[in-house]
């Protein structure tokens, strides 16, 4: 699985126009294709406190004629619901690429933020690839591999759990290599390589990969 981080531009999208002719953030919090070409977004709208939610309804359908609208206010200046499109870029190419979208959030110069999950890398090179095949401007951000606790070993989640509890993580340390060996009961040298191979682990899944 993978994580990716995408700056989209694609022309004419709703969001992306909207932010550029408000003083306003949007943020996709779940987006779900909806009758074919279409598609439904929970998002959340952050404005002045000044622009009531009729206005902002009504700013939404002048850019997005043909969309449905309904938002609840959720405090002064922020407002949530759902936007549907009978048209839905986004959500088409998702659904073809095979990813998810998991958030997405507007940029500066009607740039979209989208933080996508992908079964593979090679889904996500295809949904880059369907992207720039609409004639869009997209730039990989970030990946990461997807990983779970569980891909490290019992004895890896052991010397780990007891390395940062003795603080042997901390600076300066408060334990050195050798004393935590002769606690855990095995040897400078095994307890090292242990050590080295769990944090090799945690830094890929953090930094991660596209091939």
């Amino acid at each position: 699985m993978r994580s990716a981080s995408l700056l989209v531009k694609i022309p004419g999208n709703w969001i992306g126009c909207l932010a550029s002719s408000c003083d306003l953030s949007v943020k996709i919090l779940k987006c779900v294709p909806k009758n074919n070409n279409g598609g439904q977004s929970f998002l959340q709208i952050d404005t002045d406190p000044g622009l009531s939610q009729e206005e902002l309804v009504n700013r939404i359908r002048e850019v997005e004629p043909n969309c449905t609208v309904q938002l609840t206010a959720a405090g002064p200046g922020r407002h949530i619901g759902t936007v549907e499109l009978q048209q839905c870029a986004a959500c088409r190419l998702m659904a073809d690429s095979g990813c998810f979208m998991d958030s997405a959030s507007n940029r500066d110069g009607g740039m979209m933020q989208w933080n996508v999950i992908a079964p593979n890398a090679a889904a996500l090179r295809n949904l880059v690839e369907k992207v720039k095949g609409l004639g869009c401007t997209v730039e990989v951000e970030k990946i990461s591999v997807l990983r779970t606790v569980s891909e490290l070993t019992l004895a890896q989640e052991k010397v780990l759990q007891m390395a940062y509890e003795q603080g042997y993580f901390e600076i300066p340390r408060k334990i050195t290599l050798d004393k935590l060996a002769k606690r855990l009961e095995i040897s400078k040298a095994t307890l090292d390589v242990m050590l080295r191979r769990a944090q090799r682990k945690l830094v890929a899944s953090h930094i991660g990969e596209i091939c």
